[in-house]
């Protein structure tokens, strides 16, 4: 059991040592395109809503 760990945590290890991490730079990036895709879904959400609001106050 305890070799079957031991060995577990070597592979991973050793795929861990294959993995592209990205730089500093591509991480900001990413997270640029992250945040501002979430604001944008976040107001087309909230334009949905808001226009359903009306449309359902001016059906009731």
């Amino acid at each position: 059991m305890i070799a079957n760990i031991k060995g577990f945590f070597n592979e991973v290890s050793k795929e861990m040592k294959k993995v592209s991490w990205p730089t500093r730079e591509q991480l900001r990036e990413s997270t640029a395109v992250v945040a501002v895709t979430c604001v944008l879904i976040s107001l087309f959400v909230w334009l949905i809503d808001l226009s359903m609001t009306l449309i359902m106050k001016n059906i009731y």
